[in-house]
């Protein structure tokens, strides 16, 4: 599978290079065999908050949203905001850049599947999150 990420807001740095580097060894590491291109776009709060209110229903500001899609050439896309990893990691401590590499995994995560409503989910994920930045970051 191909990686492709697209920083389209210009408020915050994102280190793309980095980012697709560890994208790929994600999927490598979890035996991704799918064929087409998977894009990881970066878009600011206001475009985030549109499209949570679009596709989820929700109000307000989320990190991360993950779609699959079952044709080629482009498979999924995960769309992340900077600003969200930015104001967390005021907040809780992370380093920025941290913050961005498992928002990535977690969406990479969310994109084969995997869920975090529940605890026990949450708890699931974060794991497996963990993992692969130790593996991969």
């Amino acid at each position: 599978m191909d990686i492709q990420l697209i920083n389209a807001q210009r408020q915050l740095p994102v280190p793309c290079s980095r980012l697709t580097q560890l994208a790929r060894c994600a999927v490598r590491r979890l035996r991704i065999q799918t064929r087409g291109r998977l894009e990881v776009t970066f878009v600011s709060a206001q475009k985030m908050r549109q499209l949570n209110k679009r596709f989820t229903k929700h109000e307000g500001l989320t990190d991360v949203l993950s779609f699959h899609y079952r044709h080629e050439p482009i498979v999924g896309e995960i769309l992340i905001c900077p600003q969200a990893a930015w104001t967390y990691t005021h907040r809780q401590g992370p380093a920025y850049r941290q913050e961005l590499a498992r928002y990535v995994v977690h969406g990479l995560l969310h994109w084969l599947g995997y869920e975090d409503r529940t605890a026990a989910q949450r708890t699931d994920m974060r794991a497996r999150e963990d993992q692969l930045l130790s593996h991969c970051g």
